[in-house]
């Protein structure tokens, strides 16, 4: 037996001679063209992102897939515009560019040699059907708060090490990676994106909950090391991040892909839960986490609140929620502020793992379910019902309320999914004399919408009226005229006071 070489590589060379016959067969197996060829040769899929008018687009998340890939590959546009992606096996590719503001691209790749692409971007095109009895606007959800809310972007990031945020009953130790803060809106960061190694720890107070914890994760105390967290909140929270902080670093990849799908999931409604925990977060009453900030920056006395969505090693996502007056869950209807939920839809562990006050009222003896959680009271409802003879359904609802914070101006309010606003007039002092049509404002309130999609908003005075058909909406908000001073969060019509 011989072991020869080929081509400077290991080539297994084997002659099997049989002595003792009158001939000699010889068996080879030549390697050279047959072991590891695939290996032997690799190309990068490379490209430029511009727009219809060829300007370059900074920013743009460009997503790789297929091959032999286990995973997608996350890149982002330079300040070139452009991508190179690391080296990948010969094969077939799926390029997917997505950018806020424009229509996705998806473009399929026959990886045989190195690939530059220039793909262009057009704007994402508006569809609005408005049918407002009164003064027309031009676009729905046209507050330019609201709008920018939704379409906030990554500001600066920085680096991190060793630092510990502490929020109520929980703990986030930030061992190593960057923190990204979102852009600010009327000059109030209203969130950030963590990046690296962490771990969060929860330690209740009452035996109780300890017990009810163990319960549920198998500990008194719940302890999960993490790779990203994204936290929306208002209040003071920024400025705890910033004693933190170092050096000022760009921006991470993945902190642009886990923002994005933060949005995805958190706008997009789902119409069959698979557990009761996407039926709380995701469906009917699902919370408009943008309308929650839409308050805080238009009244700084509306009560605080600090959302923590947290991607475990172990569990994959955690929500951790502390919201003072309203509550953490207001879906439920519970006075508790502090939640931590773990979401795994169709899961056995699926379900909320902690509620219960705060920290601070257990420990002055004050925690209460008594307390007074409405930011607004509701005094008075008249409901007009007609059935026409295409079997629509007609109602026009009037509803007055009070605010019961100084300076609360956004309430939020439920509506069954085929519900529809179309009018909004200002309350007057004789029921029977209909005020003058105010503004109003929401592309899925008064226009079309995808059942999946939750933005809804809609701003008014003290008096709503509306009118319903079988064909449209569901959740919305609506803004108090300032010389107002309420708030009440409802996930539907509340009892008369």
């Amino acid at each position: 037996m011989s072991l020869e070489t080929c081509g400077g590589m290991r080539d297994f060379h084997i002659v099997v001679s049989r002595f003792r016959s009158s001939f000699v067969p010889t068996i080879s197996l030549l390697a050279c063209s047959l072991i590891f060829p695939t290996l032997l040769h690799s190309e990068t899929i490379s490209g430029t992102i511009q727009d219809q008018s060829g300007a370059i687009i900074v920013g743009a998340q460009i997503e790789i897939a297929g091959g032999k890939l286990t995973q997608p590959i996350v890149l982002s546009s330079d300040a070139s515009g452009r991508f190179v992606s690391p080296d990948l096996e010969l094969g077939t590719y799926s390029v997917r560019v997505t950018r806020d503001g424009f229509e996705s691209v998806t473009k399929t790749v026959e990886l045989k040699d190195a690939v530059e692409l220039q793909l262009t971007l057009t704007i994402a095109s508006r569809r609005e059907q408005i049918n407002v009895a009164g003064k027309n606007l031009a676009f729905a959800n046209s507050d330019p708060v609201y709008r920018q809310l939704r379409q906030v972007g990554l500001g600066q990031s920085f680096r991190v090490e060793n630092l510990t945020l502490s929020i109520d009953v929980g703990t986030f130790q930030f061992q190593e990676g960057t923190l990204t803060f979102l852009t600010p809106v009327n000059g109030i960061v209203t969130g950030a994106i963590f990046i690296g190694e962490g771990n969060f720890k929860l330690k209740p107070v009452m035996a109780l909950d300890a017990a009810e914890l163990k319960r549920r994760a198998g500990a008194a105390e719940f302890d999960e090391d993490f790779n990203d967290v994204v936290f929306r909140f208002t209040g003071d929270l920024h400025q705890k991040f910033l004693a933190g902080l170092g050096s000022q670093v760009e921006t991470p990849a993945d902190a642009i892909s886990a923002f994005t799908h933060w949005k995805e999931k958190m706008r997009k409604r789902s119409e069959d839960p698979l557990g009761f925990s996407e039926y709380l977060l995701h469906g009917e009453t699902m919370d408009n986490v943008d309308a929650d900030l839409l308050a805080a920056i238009y009244n700084p006395m509306h009560p605080q609140f600090q959302n923590a969505y947290i991607h475990g090693k172990k569990h994959k996502n955690l929500r951790f929620f502390v919201r003072n007056r309203v509550g953490a869950l207001p879906q439920l209807d519970s006075p508790e502020e502090v939640v931590l939920i773990n979401y795994d839809p169709g899961g056995m562990e699926d379900g909320v793992w902690y509620l219960a006050h705060l920290k601070a009222e257990y420990v002055k003896h004050i925690a209460s379910s008594h307390e007074d959680r409405r930011l607004f009271a509701t005094h008075r409802y008249k409901i007009e019902t007609v059935i026409s003879k295409n079997a629509h359904l007609f109602s026009t609802a009037t509803i007055t309320f009070e605010p019961l914070l100084t300076g609360e101006r956004v309430l939020k309010f439920g509506l069954l999914p085929n519900l529809r606003v179309t009018r909004v007039i200002e309350a007057t002092k004789y029921w029977s004399k209909p005020g003058k049509d105010v503004f109003t404002y929401g592309r899925a309130l008064l226009g079309t919408r995808t059942s999946t999609d939750s933005e809804n908003v809609l701003y008014t005075t003290s008096r709503l009226r509306f009118r319903a058909n079988t064909k449209s909406l569901a959740l919305g908000i609506c803004k108090v005229s300032p010389s107002k001073q309420s708030t009440r969060y409802l996930t539907g019509l509340p009892p008369i006071r």
